[in-house]
């Protein structure tokens, strides 16, 4: 790379695009944020990022060979083809998890990603959260012992949009499949088995794009940790996300975050601080982070530890997980 600053463009103005194309803009003067290209591009928005071009085509980005690297925000069934057109052009990619929700895709871009010599960083941002990262060095340094069982909850503040939902794949794959990332993360060891028990409890029309807003989920890992999973697509107290992992000497549990400690107890009620109201919130440094890592990664020509290797192993948990859900039954996790 014979400049320090890297050229970057980014595909998908949703949600995780717009939080992206902020960052690179304001908080990673390492990047040169020069083109945005969405379908229905948000043009007060993309105003407000000064020299930054915007299109509906995602060749002027691709063939621009004055970007570097790519930031993939679109829809999922739109990651495998973009991933190999970059590769042909010989542009990193940062994407969105899940890259796709085929395995076979998924092992023919690691091939890709090895023969063409450019990496693809999955942007599995918990892995980057500096409380979680602090649990797995406090897990790897044995201060729990060995552990025992794992409980996660996440529960999203509110539903995403309709026309995000139709292409997310279903809660399995698109909220929790950060959740199976992160027990193999924290704990080193790979989902043996996975049960699904779930619903619509909320909103009905979810039904309608084949999804749920509530599961309870039971996993075993294959070094015999017992595990699970609480997770909703809508809360109205904030983003709740913990995890306990319980271990022969002790628990480590990462709580929830809030602006403050604050907390008052009388005879009459208890107040406290509101925690984080969305995930953007939660994990707002994370997400800094992550992409700072990506360009460690391409300035010093070093395959990143994310990638798409990660998320196979989290997209063959939620395969198995979905089959659990329709056949009411436990389900071994392919290998």
């Amino acid at each position: 790379m014979s400049s320090s600053i890297i050229n970057i463009g980014l595909i998908g103005l949703g949600r995780i695009g717009k939080m992206h194309a902020i960052n690179l803009h304001k908080n990673l003067p390492m990047f040169n944020l020069r083109r945005i290209v969405d379908l229905a591009p948000d043009l007060n928005f993309i105003s407000g990022l000064d020299k930054t071009h915007h299109s509906t085509d995602v060749d002027d980005i691709i063939l621009d060979n004055t970007i570097d690297a790519v930031v993939v925000c679109s829809p999922t069934p739109t990651h495998y083809d973009i991933i190999k057109k970059c590769a042909a052009n010989n542009k990193h990619v940062f994407c969105e998890k899940p890259i796709s929700f085929y395995e076979n895709e998924i092992q023919e871009i690691m091939q890709i990603m090895n023969d063409q010599k450019i990496f693809i960083q999955v942007g599995l941002n918990r892995r980057f959260d500096q409380d979680f990262v602090l649990a797995k060095e406090k897990v790897d340094a044995g201060m729990v012992g060995d552990i025992q069982t794992i409980h996660i909850t996440n529960h999203d503040a509110s539903i995403p949009s309709f026309k995000f939902l139709k292409s997310s794949g279903g809660m399995l794959f698109d909220l929790c499949i950060h959740d199976f990332d992160m027990l193999n993360f924290i704990t080193g060891s790979q989902i043996k088995e996975i049960y699904v028990n779930g619903d619509v409890f909320i909103e009905p029309k979810l039904k309608d794009v084949g999804d749920i807003d509530n599961v309870l989920i039971t996993i075993e890992l294959e070094n015999g940790v017992l595990c699970s999973i609480d997770s909703s697509r809508q809360t109205h107290y904030g983003y709740d996300q913990r995890i306990e992992i319980f271990g022969s000497k002790g628990l480590l549990a990462v709580e929830n975050k809030s602006d403050s400690l604050y907390h008052f107890s009388d005879d009459k009620n208890t107040k406290t601080s509101k925690i984080k109201y969305s995930f953007i919130e939660r994990y707002k440094e994370s997400y800094v982070t992550e992409l700072e890592y990506f360009y460690k990664c391409i300035i010093s020509d070093t395959k990143p530890i994310v990638g798409p290797e990660n998320i196979l192993s989290a997209i063959k948990v939620a395969s198995a997980g979905v089959k659990s859900l329709n056949s009411n039954i436990p389900q071994r996790v392919k290998k």
